[in-house]
């Protein structure tokens, strides 16, 4: 795990063998996952329905999809999905205005289980 500090923003970045490293910055939480877009795509719409989001709505483009919605408290939900190869795709997940690492981390859990 490593850890550093600079400025008004943290990082943090934890990762092992086998995983992808998890960088939560700025409130915004960063991992790229081992799946193609339409697979992240999937998943997401599945974690968004599971949670419970209200007001889900994604963008599609070409090489990028934007996941907008509303928690049942009102935060706002921003999830990015950006294709970085074939078979591999960032995420970026931001909860509430200045983010919420445990919440981003909750979302990114389901997108996972449905993967």
């Amino acid at each position: 795990m490593v850890l550093a500090q600079g400025g008004c923003g943290a990082l943090l970045l934890v990762g092992g063998a086998g995983t992808s490293a998890i960088a939560f910055a700025t409130g915004e939480l960063r991992v790229t996952e081992a799946a193609s877009l339409t697979q992240v795509h999937d998943a997401t719409r599945l974690a968004v329905e599971t949670l419970r989001y209200v007001d889900a709505e994604a963008v599609l483009a070409e090489d990028n999809v934007r996941w907008t919605a509303t928690t049942a408290g009102g935060d706002p939900v921003d999830i990015r999905l950006f294709a970085t190869g074939p078979e591999q795709t960032e995420l970026r997940i931001r909860i509430g205005i200045f983010g919420n690492e445990a919440r981003s981390r909750l979302v990114l859990e389901q997108i996972r289980q449905s993967l």
